[in-house]
């Protein structure tokens, strides 16, 4: 149903549309009713949005002052309490990944309740796939939900700023082959894309809030530099200028050229909220950041099936009352040829169980053949690191984890960190150990790890200024 929703949707999108778009960034309140794909009328609430009561007022004054006359809302979204984050995994089966991403949510998220989050799986290259995390309150959600539905509105986009600038990647001009490389400043944050001249992204990067010792032309610059090799060092794309498109007030792009070799063009236009509201409209429902939970998005879709099929079954109706004299007239006369026809299909159908039920044993006598002549090495890697998920303390961040089949058995490297003191990460360290060495996978750890740890406090690698650091490294075998 909802792969049926989001194609006509899609279908719809393409016509002349009647939307409400929104955006709530950081408390400011914006609005353009669109009529028929042309901006009618736009509206800014003054102050701050910070609360269901106040957002429910400020949507009832953008109907109103946009004179907005349809139901569809489209909404962009930018709040402190939404993470946002690009990790990367070993490749595994879909089953195995979601409950890794599911425990990082809870580790990640900034909400005392339950979260909504998207993924997007992106770049996969070297051994290692890219996860780009999207982590929501949904208590937002519901009372956004909950708001529309009151005031008549059928909430069709919910999606984070990021989206705006990705839609942007498939704009820029350039040549075939060539990469692209956007890099936007909006509403104070900073986001870094990449993609293909067919508008296929490759990597999505947030830059975290600048810090003050740094100069942000400096800061960007850096954090470009490094985005452009990574995209060279994992595929042959070519990225031979990069497009910048922020607000001048805070960065320029000749602040962020003499920290970067590769020549930093202006974006070719320059939006006001207007555009980015329009553009927020056009985004398709399909997108993988659109927050809207699929029930709402099915809504309308039901609605339109429920009509059809009231409609439908009053012209059946209609129509049988005319026919089933004929039909009966009709029946009267041929019952023999009727009977006669009903036996046929009985024994046709009678000998099409007959043949399932043979080819079902000839199937099943195969698969045991090939059970047999064909010997097959189960995998490991995606069921350990699934249990690596179950098992692993809250107190250490796991960044690398790698499993290698040898002659003699399996190899396993791990690599992680702690935030915590000396004596409690030496403490939830060994009691890790020790669950992996009890099974179910018996894993053999060598003692350097605890050294390591040990290491680092002789050393004062640790700062002073920030809490405390801890890094291992711990490899063994597995049985």
């Amino acid at each position: 149903m909802l792969n049926v929703s989001r194609k006509l949707q899609s279908i719809l999108l393409k016509k002349k549309q009647t939307i409400l778009s929104v955006s709530l960034l950081n408390g400011r309140f914006k609005a353009v009713s669109i009529i028929s794909n042309v901006i009618h009328l736009d509206w800014e609430k003054p102050g701050l949005v910070v609360s269901p009561h106040t957002l429910r007022q400020a949507l009832q004054e953008a109907i109103h002052y946009t004179k907005f006359p349809g139901t569809h809302i489209a909404m962009m979204v930018e709040d402190p309490r939404f993470v946002t984050r690009t990790l990367q995994f070993p490749p595994m089966l879909l089953t195995d990944l979601l409950p890794i991403l599911e425990r990082k949510v809870q580790q990640e998220k900034t909400c005392e309740g339950p979260a909504a989050w998207r993924y997007r799986i992106g770049l996969e290259s070297r051994g290692k796939l890219s996860i780009h995390l999207e982590i929501w309150p949904q208590g937002f959600i519901d009372d956004l939900v909950k708001i529309c539905q009151d005031l008549g509105l059928d909430l069709r986009q919910l999606a984070p700023l990021s989206s705006l600038s990705e839609s942007q990647l498939s704009t820029l001009p350039g040549k075939p082959g060539e990469g692209r490389l956007l890099v936007t400043m909006l509403a104070g944050k900073i986001i870094f894309i990449a993609g293909k001249d067919d508008g296929t992204l490759l990597w999505t990067r947030h830059l975290f809030p600048t810090q003050d010792w740094v100069p942000l032309g400096e800061r960007v610059g850096t954090e470009v530099n490094r985005t452009m090799m990574f995209i060279t060092q994992q595929t042959n794309v070519t990225i031979p200028h990069i497009w910048f498109l922020g607000e001048e007030e805070r960065l320029t792009a000749g602040e962020i050229q003499p920290h970067v070799s590769t020549p930093i063009l202006p974006f070719p236009l320059k939006p006001d909220w207007k555009y980015w509201l329009w553009v927020g409209a056009t985004i398709p429902v399909s997108h993988a950041g659109n927050f809207t939970p699929p029930q709402v998005l099915q809504a309308p879709l039901r609605k339109t099936l429920a009509k059809t099929l009231a409609a439908m079954i009053a012209v059946f109706i209609i129509l049988g009352v005319g026919t089933t004299s004929v039909i009966e007239g009709y029946l009267s006369k041929n019952r023999t040829v009727v009977q006669a026809m009903t036996a046929q299909v009985t024994a046709l159908q009678q000998d099409q169980e007959q043949w399932k039920s043979r080819l079902m044993s000839l199937q099943t006598k195969r698969q045991w053949a090939q059970a047999v002549t064909e010997p097959t090495s189960p995998g490991l890697e995606g069921p350990f690191l699934s249990y690596l998920g179950t098992v692993i303390p809250t107190q250490i961040i796991l960044q690398k984890a790698v499993v290698e089949r040898t002659q003699d058995g399996w190899n396993l490297e791990l690599e992680g960190r702690t935030y915590t003191n000396l004596s409690i990460t030496l403490s939830v360290v060994d009691q890790f150990v020790q669950q992996l060495a009890e099974g179910p996978y018996h894993v053999t750890l060598r003692e350097d790890w605890r050294d390591q740890l040990l290491t680092q406090t002789t050393t004062s690698s640790i700062s002073t200024t920030e809490r405390p650091l801890y890094r291992f490294t711990m490899k063994g075998t597995m049985s």
